[in-house]
């Protein structure tokens, strides 16, 4: 497992809401120190797991927490925190319950397993109002409806907008303040007082239902295509980041008039990891994205769960055989893209002669028609030559033109770049996303971990504000 995961994502994953009790009572037992599961803010696994783990922080007994997970859950390796190694030659032990008046303790029968992660969606939507760069905002909920009072302009020819942007964009003197003050711009436009108020009443009533908290999903009209641009991940409501939240998962939702037809994960997932880097165009170091999906991956590689195919220097024949003939249900392409002279974006592949050839997003619908593909993942990887960004920005711009039309002609979801992702945030935000993916987690789930753990590994810079979730699928669940 990563490095950059927290020990609440372990207990959560290893234990339903009776195991997090057993959890408290050893963990008193061991520590010594008062614990009761019922002074644990929350209703839902997340949200008990998070107090526990803060908890054993505030109190120094954080090894003894790992020690009872260990105890209790031996086959999870829990070393990346520093401690106990996975022991697969013990079984799990099963949760206990208190009976009687003497303590005595009897084994729980064995449980179902614990409910699939749930949000309730707020859906922001933007549409034009008719006056240049402004726009009717509107906002949806299980808690009713709120729109702006009046069209918000965006602040596109604004001095401050334009240098933050600029800034967040060049990853070389990014820096997290820049990121603090772009989302207090976002969020004075997409965040007026009506919506503000829906906005704090729907989680609210979401946490006290046993949610885990409410997807986030921003809308944008089609003859509004100019705000695909915009950082929309850098926002803010009136106390945090929207996307480093694990309540609050923010996506691009791009409704269409094909439904999605979800599937059981299937056993195994099928990856096919493919990668160009053509002499005509800069030389890309691709191999350290490559070894982070490898490595997110090995332990259910090694189970059987799932299977990686991988496509060294595609061209389009190679690349329509192994689709065509084993389509994959995540396809990751690393490598340039290229914007079209009509506009949108393309992909540079090989073309077998030291030279590239570009598949526009058309002959990338033709190619992924059908419904096993759940997910494309297009990243622009960091390239050898710094000097010149202009081919990794057209790059980064090229597939946040492509994601949209992908989404738009019925792929569930797609991952984009809108910047260039250094090498040293792609692994650990790969690493991450591909975990939780592999767990069956909802993919706004999995991207937003993939956001924390980027951010905790990396302090200096904002760049988990860089991929960006299109998609789809009502629910987040690429699988059912």
């Amino acid at each position: 497992m990563s490095e950059y995961r927290h020990i609440y994502q372990v207990i959560e994953e290893a234990f339903d809401l009776e195991g997090i009790r057993t959890l408290c009572m050893e963990l008193k037992f061991e520590s010594g120190v008062d614990l009761q599961y019922e002074n644990l803010a929350g209703d839902t696994i997340r949200r008990k797991a998070q107090e526990l783990q803060e908890f054993a922080r505030r109190n120094a007994i954080t090894q003894e927490l790992l020690q009872v997970v260990h105890n209790l859950r031996p086959r999870f390796d829990l070393t990346q925190f520093g401690g106990p190694a996975a022991d697969l030659t013990k079984p799990d032990r099963p949760a206990e319950k208190e009976v009687g008046g003497n303590g005595a303790k009897q084994e729980q029968p064995a449980r179902p397993e614990p409910p699939k992660t749930v949000y309730d969606d707020f859906d922001i939507t933007i549409r034009p109002s008719g006056t240049s760069n402004t726009y009717r905002i509107e906002a949806k909920s299980p808690n009713g409806e709120a729109s702006a009072a009046a069209p918000q302009l965006f602040p596109f020819e604004d001095d401050e907008y334009q240098y933050l942007a600029r800034s967040l964009r060049d990853v070389q003197i990014s820096e997290p303040q820049f990121a603090n003050d772009m989302g207090e711009i976002l969020r004075k436009f997409l965040f007026p007082a009506p919506i503000q108020e829906l906005f704090t009443t729907t989680l609210n009533v979401s946490r006290a239902k046993g949610r885990d908290g409410i997807r986030v999903r921003i809308n944008i009209n089609e003859e509004s295509n100019e705000l695909y641009q915009v950082p929309w991940e850098y926002c803010r409501d009136d106390k945090s980041f929207l996307s480093l939240n694990a309540d609050t998962p923010l996506v691009r939702y791009m409704p269409t008039n094909r439904a999605p037809s979800p599937i059981s994960v299937p056993s195994p997932v099928k990856i096919l990891l493919a990668w160009a880097n053509p002499e005509s165009l800069d030389k890309l170091d691709v191999q350290s994205e490559i070894d982070a999906v490898k490595d997110a991956l090995a332990q259910f590689v090694e189970s059987g769960k799932v299977v990686i195919d991988e496509l060294e220097n595609a061209t389009p024949n190679t690349l329509v055989s192994k689709v065509r003939q084993n389509p994959p249900h995540i396809f990751h392409f690393i490598g340039h893209g290229a914007l079209l002279p009509a506009g949108g974006g393309a992909l540079a592949l090989d073309n077998g002669r030291k030279a590239h050839v570009l598949l526009d997003g058309d002959r990338m619908l033709r190619l992924f028609q059908g419904d096993d593909t759940k997910l494309i993942i297009l990243s622009a990887c960091q390239s050898g030559a710094t000097s010149d960004k202009s081919e990794k920005s057209s790059s980064s711009q090229a597939f946040m033109g492509l994601a949209p039309k992908l989404v738009w002609g019925g792929l569930p979801a797609v991952v984009a770049m809108q910047y260039d992702l250094p090498n040293q945030a792609a692994r650990p935000f790969m690493q991450t996303l591909y975990e939780f993916l592999a767990l069956g987690k909802p993919l706004d789930t999995a991207v937003t971990e993939a956001r924390i753990g980027l951010d905790f590994n990396i302090l200096e810079s904002p760049y988990w504000g860089i991929p960006v979730l299109f998609m789809r699928a009502p629910d987040g669940n690429i699988w059912a």
